[in-house]
């Protein structure tokens, strides 16, 4: 493995990777590494880090997206009841 040493870091850029790091939850080396291999096109989705809470959220597959989006559509969301507020 190679080592890599930056010089001169911006004080704006220091700052966006530091807290890109946090909502990662990782290290600044780590942060640092998976946006370069993003950017050299070298992740998978399953490889990329998730801010925050989404590593603890779920997925669901296109099917059930296209089944819930279908009743979320259909669904009268828009319509107010009186019997709700009371």
């Amino acid at each position: 493995m190679s080592a890599l040493t930056l010089h001169a870091i911006d004080d704006n850029l220091a700052f966006a990777l530091r807290r890109h790091a946090d909502e990662l939850g990782t290290s600044l080396n780590q942060a640092a590494k998976a946006i370069l291999a993003e950017t050299l096109g070298l992740t998978t989705e399953k490889s990329r880090p998730r801010p925050g809470f989404m590593k603890f959220a779920g997925s669901i597959s296109r099917k059930d997206a296209k089944s819930m989006m279908a009743f979320v559509n259909e669904a009268e969301f828009s319509k107010v009841s009186a019997e709700d507020w009371k």
